[in-house]
């Protein structure tokens, strides 16, 4: 497992962390810079929206494909959730890891838990996916 902090803000003292936990078998499929997620270094948004659009809006048709609307692509806890994956996860890596590994023994220990930490250490989980969450997506 790897865990890794990164700063997001610093507003008078009071600092907030980006805190993710990962898999060893799945930091094969992050971004070089997956850590910045959600700070002003991050540079992927078109990327994100792009995948997103692809993969999701542009994919379905919305009338033949009202209950896919319904539950998932119109719905916006579900595109926050589409959104971070895509930010954190390269495409090509992943595409690599999938043909690789086609069949996976336990793929609910391969997780993904981000997240935000203060400087008083109170910390907030935002997401623990797993795999399948990923591959869901891609």
């Amino acid at each position: 497992m790897i865990e890794y902090k990164c700063e997001i803000s610093n507003e008078e003292g009071y600092i907030k962390y980006n805190h993710f936990e990962i898999s060893d078998a799945l930091q094969t499929i992050l971004r070089e810079d997956y850590f910045v997620y959600n700070t002003d270094s991050f540079a992927h948004e078109k990327t994100v929206e792009n995948l997103y659009k692809k993969n999701f809006t542009e994919k379905y048709n919305r009338d033949e494909n009202q209950q896919m609307f319904a539950l998932y692509i119109d719905n916006e806890k579900f595109q926050e959730k589409v959104k971070f994956i895509y930010s954190i996860i390269d495409p090509e890596k992943y595409q690599k890891f999938a043909q690789l590994n086609k069949e996976l023994d336990n793929p609910n220990e391969l997780t993904i838990t981000y997240n935000i930490i203060d400087s008083q250490n109170t910390k907030v989980q935002m997401y623990h996916l797993s795999i399948v969450d990923i591959a869901f997506v891609f």
